[in-house]
């Protein structure tokens, strides 16, 4: 029974170094970026979109008005590239020649590799009329707003956000403690009161703090947090199991050595089931894109 329990903990171990193994690509930029996502609201027909920075933070008197766009004279590429007013110039990204956006029928626009704190958003009719943001505050590292058009007011959805969040340290904790409660009845502990508390307040002391960790700061790191996570995770492996070794009973109604084993293959299997219902979860969200737009 040990024995078939060790090789199933230790092919789990196996199944998520070769997942993370083989799915990172080496990048020596893999940290997370900041993103803005931009919905246009009364929007004109046919439009260029694109974030303007303030490289010094200085006002540039020199340039007090909006040059119109002629798209006679001029490319859109090179209306922007000389776009100058009070300082603020066109946002491109370093080692890419274009950063803008043209014209879809949903008016949302995403702007996803380290945009600046403090843009400004500039919108250029194909008519040739332009019209500059006043300048807005980011509160989100991923921030979603709402740009209005004709009155150049901007709202920054993040109430949302936060809710998402809770709610997914919430679900993280409920799942963990679902899968652990499998891996009880894997290694045939006995589902009694003392082990089912002992389960709960060990995970309200790790799992929740950890996800709390993941979730508002690991989350912008990228592939670097995974990492970062998976040392805290082999961490608390560790102290779970010790605590279980006294924390739990078997059977015979006294901790064993098996109790200490439940601790490495419960962190084991829950993480792996994680990472589970993680791809389900995007392959659905992909699957339900695709389908109905």
């Amino acid at each position: 029974m040990k024995r078939n329990v060790l090789r199933t903990a230790w092919g789990l171990v196996l199944a998520i170094i070769c997942f993370v193994s083989f799915s990172v690509e080496a990048s020596a930029d893999i940290g997370a970026k900041p993103s803005i996502e931009i919905i246009l609201k009364n929007a004109p027909d046919d439009y260029y979109i694109a974030l303007l920075e303030n490289y010094d933070l200085e006002i540039d008197e020199s340039a007090t008005e909006i040059r119109n766009f002629d798209p006679q004279k001029e490319t859109i590429e090179e209306y922007l590239e000389s776009f100058n007013y009070e300082g603020w110039y066109y946002f491109m990204i370093m080692g890419h020649h274009h950063n803008y956006e043209t014209a879809n029928d949903k008016h949302i626009h995403i702007f996803s590799y380290s945009v600046p704190r403090n843009p400004r958003i500039l919108v250029v009719s194909t008519d040739g009329s332009v019209t500059v943001s006043d300048v807005f505050d980011t509160r989100e590292f991923n921030a979603t707003i709402t740009y209005d058009y004709k009155t150049k007011s901007i709202t920054e959805h993040y109430v949302w956000k936060r809710a998402k969040r809770v709610l997914t340290i919430i679900i993280m904790f409920i799942l963990t403690l679902f899968f652990e409660w499998l891996a009880l009845k894997m290694l045939s502990l006995p589902e009694n009161k003392r082990n089912l508390l002992s389960i709960l307040i060990v995970n309200a002391l790790t799992n929740i703090p950890f996800n709390i960790f993941m979730v508002y700061f690991l989350g912008r790191a990228g592939w670097p947090g995974l990492f970062v996570g998976a040392f805290f995770e082999i961490i608390i492996m560790i102290v779970e199991a010790i605590v279980y070794s006294f924390a739990l009973v078997t059977k015979n109604g006294k901790p064993e050595p098996i109790c200490f084993l439940y601790g490495i293959v419960a962190n084991i299997f829950s993480v792996f089931m994680g990472i589970v219902v993680y791809i389900i979860y995007f392959m659905l969200l992909d699957f339900i894109h695709y389908r109905f737009g």
